[in-house]
């Protein structure tokens, strides 16, 4: 019973010091603290309020061809349901339409994170990931 009390105090241990943290640089810059003690910025612009344009029409030609995510990092988000292809399936429910309706601009992704430009029924918008949940950019378009 000891041993078991033990490999499960190692293992909780072990998955705290595990996770990244995203912190606050006075200068407003987020940055991503990994557990093997490098860090990065996070690929998020800061716009300010007068460069943003409201309701941002998407300007796809029609031999326009969705970026593919690295296989890589793609077969590493499938276990935590985190593609690009839940990603178009939680952003056709938010706004209520077809999945057809949703489609992929850009990516910049990693393991721990990404950035993501979609255009829905016409209007850009942006998304990111942390870890493997996402979630609207704070950028209003």
């Amino acid at each position: 019973m000891k041993k078991i009390i033990l490999y499960y105090l190692l293992f909780i241990s072990t998955i705290s010091f595990a996770q990244s943290e995203i912190v606050t640089t006075k200068s407003g810059k987020k940055v991503v603290l990994k557990a093997d003690k490098t860090w990065e910025y996070l690929d998020l612009p800061v716009i300010s309020e007068e460069k943003k344009i409201p309701g941002k029409a998407c300007d796809l030609g029609e031999n326009f061809l969705e970026p593919k995510s690295d296989k890589g990092i793609n077969s590493w988000l499938k276990r935590y349901n985190a593609t690009t292809d839940y990603l178009k399936k939680q952003v056709a429910k938010e706004n209520n339409c077809a999945i057809t309706d949703v489609t992929l601009i850009t990516i910049s992704e990693q393991k721990d994170n990404g950035t993501y430009s979609l255009c829905v029924k016409g209007t850009e918008m942006k998304y990111q990931r942390i870890g493997y949940i996402f979630s609207r950019d704070n950028e209003k378009h």
